[in-house]
This record gives C-alpha cells, structure tokens and sequence, in this order.
C-alpha cells in the first residue's frame, strides 16, 4: 500500500489565504483603481494559495506519494522513478536551522524542473539553488513527520512495503 501525504494549511498559510479573501471583499467594495487592484491581488492570492488546499483537502490529491516503482508529487506534476531519485535526505532550511526540510534529490534536475506545472517551475530553480534539489518537503505542510516518509522512501526503495 502506497504512502500517501496529504497537505496541511498551516497559520501563515491560512492567514495568507485570508488576506486574499479580504482583498477581494475590498476589491468588491472600493471604488476606482484600488477597486481593480484588490480584486486582482486578492483574486491571485486565492487562487494560487487555494487551488493546492482545495485540491489535498476536498479533492484528496495528495502531496506526495511513495509507491513501489517510484515517488509521485501530484500537486507539483512531478514523477520519479527510483531510477530517477539520486538521494532522500533531511535538511534544513538555510537561515533558520529549525525547521526542517525533506530533500528528494533528482538524478536529472533539469529534467524534473521541466516537469514541474508551469507556474512553480521558478520555484523549483530557486529551491535547487538554495538546497541543490529542487524537490523540497517542509514540515509545516505536511500531515505525516518528515522522518516517516523518509522511512517510507528508503523502504519503497529497498524493495520493502510501505504502509501508510
């Protein structure tokens, strides 16, 4: 049975969410070109920070899922075989030493990148910069600890099940 990893909004998460949805009830109030300018942020703001939560939550898409052949991350396009993964390792973010973060490093980064959905392939370039992958999991919106799909990653790849 597949590990699957659902995303959980955290406070930050939520708050920005929120003031999306403030600036578009601005956006509906206002007059003129702050009219405008609220209900495009705020359109934007929901829309790129809504579209995940809905898609892992009422959806039930997952975040991250480790099979036998390989890991999927639905929400970001992205599938690896176990031919394409180099390395799984847990890191940190740089600056802020306690808040950890999975790295799933790619053989091909490129490659990966390129199959990322349009919209976070920039992302994916600055993570692999920042962290040399451009796959990165933090804790903060997760709900399984990272240590556990760790586990599950480095089973599913010995040949060993993995539950979840």
């Amino acid at each position: 049975m597949p590990l699957k990893v659902q995303l959980r909004p955290n406070a930050a998460y939520l708050a920005l969410l929120a003031a999306g949805v403030i600036l578009l009830g601005f956006g509906a109030v206002a007059t003129g070109a702050v009219r405008y300018l609220g209900f495009v942020f705020g359109a934007a703001l929901v829309v790129l920070l809504g579209y995940p939560v809905v898609l892992s939550t009422i959806c039930r898409i997952p975040v991250v899922v480790v099979e036998p052949d390989g890991i999927r991350l639905p929400l970001m396009g992205v599938r690896l075989g176990w031919a394409d993964v180099a390395t799984a390792r847990l890191g940190v973010t740089p600056g802020a030493p306690g808040r950890p973060v999975l790295l799933i490093v790619p053989v091909d980064a490129g490659a990966t990148i390129r199959s990322m959905r349009p919209w976070l392939r920039r992302q994916g370039r600055d993570e692999l910069s920042r962290y040399g992958s451009p796959v990165v999991l933090q804790q903060a919106s997760l709900n399984r600890p990272l240590g556990e799909v760790l586990a599950a990653i480095e089973a599913a790849r010995s040949g060993r099940q993995v539950t979840g």
